[in-house]
């Protein structure tokens, strides 16, 4: 009698167990809106942390945040898509400010350690595809933050 009931048990455990796999779990889905951000530097008019919602140009984020009347416009491409967590830096506009896209070697070398083989780096990878950013200039080999960001307040697109 015993073994019955234990036989029952598992069966009645059993079948609760195929009732619950099949019963699908009530998805909530509330209005969550993400907020992407990016850090601005240089001559915006609003510096550090930005946060928006949706995709952004860099055209519509100028046109929200504003720059002051010394910003080098030509450093940036204002149809390009804000990416996500990235970092925009806007220098001020002054005379002998070298072009990444348009430098030639020796314009380059004039730059503060930057040397000939950097220069033909340079020259090399906008040759594959142009400087959409001045910040892309870190992803040449032997670029680093550091070197960044001595660099940036003398460079334009």
């Amino acid at each position: 009698m015993k073994k019955i009931y234990q036989i029952i048990g598992l069966v009645v455990l059993m079948i609760c167990s195929i009732v619950y796999d099949f019963q699908k779990p009530e998805v909530v889905k509330k209005n969550v809106v993400s907020l992407s951000y990016v850090i601005l530097e240089g001559e915006f008019l609003k510096n550090g942390k930005y946060e928006f919602e949706g995709e952004k140009t860099i055209q519509e984020l100028v046109d929200e945040v504003g720059v002051s009347p010394k910003a080098n416009m030509q450093s940036l491409v204002m149809d390009k898509k804000v990416e996500d967590e990235s970092r925009l830096y806007l220098p001020s506009l002054h005379e002998g400010a070298v072009s990444l896209n348009h430098a030639s070697q020796e314009e380059l070398m004039t730059l503060e350690g930057v040397g000939e083989k950097t220069a033909l780096k340079i020259i090399d990878y906008r040759q594959q595809q142009p400087f959409e950013t001045i910040e892309d200039i870190m992803d040449i080999n032997g670029i680093g933050e550091k070197t960044y960001l001595r660099l940036r307040e003398h460079l334009c697109l």
